[in-house]
């Protein structure tokens, strides 16, 4: 019985040898109801200590592979205990314990949590070190691992070379839209909302509404991440399509830390100088919630103002102004 020693700190050597012998079993070499050697014997062989066997023979009969007979040995079980159970990887930078402090990880979770349910498959947080992960999975002889869910935008490119390195294994890089989509990996799948056409239904509402004056308002964001970029083009084609004028002075582009305040800068600013448009398109709820502010703050009204993603219920409702809703944990229920 051979075992493969990888790097201290990677795969415990008794996981290891607990592998190989489920290995062993399933190739045939100990068919259901046999004996396995005694504990001192596949030490031997493997080269391990005799302690480091007996964890590794505990753990299969933990996992009901094998069952111990008292003074007899320990014996392989049943055939269907050996089925690997399916597993979804999550590479996030939220950890198990704070998945929801943040909004738009929350949402992606309740669509993980309700998806995994309905496939009857496992969800695996990876937080850090991923292809250390995901060599363990592809290994173990327990798990099988299905995919691994991409949420956060800045791990893009990294994706693409964790592709690239494991071509068996599927990635579904979730929300986002980066430049580079046209031109991923063949194992390598983006599931993204359709910004451009919401967009440019959100100004046809605008325009719907008899507004002719329309300021639009959004987020730098990295140079790769072309999500707002998509809806500001959206709407600026329908604006166009209406023969609404979009000047480039009519295009506010606020910092992206705190949006809400951002966002009541850049429009106080704005009335301040005295113009009053009749219409604010914002590219999310955040920086429609500063919008409003602003025009509350400055006693204007009838300027209608719009937001896009619907992750905030009460704001939109609180401030009374429209939004368009992105499906996001249908984005993860589809990737599972």
């Amino acid at each position: 019985m051979n075992i493969y020693n990888q790097p201290a700190g990677k795969i415990p050597v008794y996981i290891q040898l607990k592998n190989t012998i489920l290995s062993e079993i399933k190739s045939g070499k100990y068919p259901e109801g046999t004996a396995l050697p005694a504990v001192n014997v596949i030490a031997d062989n493997a080269g391990v200590s005799i302690r480091t066997a007996y964890i590794a023979v505990q753990e299969l009969i933990k996992d009901g592979v094998c069952f111990k007979r008292p003074k007899k040995g320990t014996f392989v079980g049943a055939s269907a205990n050996f089925i690997k159970h399916p597993v979804c990887a999550v590479w996030t930078q939220y950890n198990s314990d704070t998945p929801f402090e943040h909004p738009l990880s929350s949402v992606f979770y309740c669509g993980l949590l309700q998806g995994s349910a309905e496939n009857n498959i496992t969800p695996v947080l990876i937080c850090d070190n991923p292809e250390s992960v995901i060599n363990r999975y592809k290994n173990s002889a327990e798990f099988d691992c299905k995919g691994v869910i991409v949420l956060d935008s800045d791990k893009f490119d990294e994706t693409i070379e964790l592709a690239k390195k494991f071509p068996e294994q599927k990635f579904f890089f979730i929300n986002y839209v980066m430049k580079k989509l046209n031109d991923l990996p063949p194992n390598m799948f983006a599931i993204v909302n359709d910004n451009y056409h919401g967009a440019y239904k959100m100004a046809e509402y605008i325009i719907a509404h008899d507004c002719n004056d329309v300021v639009m308002l959004s987020v730098k964001l990295q140079v790769e991440d072309r999500t707002y970029h998509n809806r500001l083009k959206g709407a600026l084609t329908a604006f166009n399509d209406y023969f609404v004028n979009i000047n480039k002075e009519d295009i506010i582009h606020i910092e992206r830390g705190n949006q809400v305040q951002n966002a009541f800068l850049a429009i106080t600013k704005l009335l301040r100088s005295g113009r009053r448009p009749q219409a604010i398109f914002c590219v999310n709820d955040l920086i429609a919630e500063g919008a409003c502010q602003a025009l509350a703050a400055e006693n204007v009204r009838n300027v209608m103002v719009t937001g896009y993603d619907c992750l905030f219920p009460n704001i939109s409702k609180q401030w009374k102004f429209p939004t368009m809703q992105v499906a996001y944990s249908q984005m993860v229920m589809k990737a599972i």
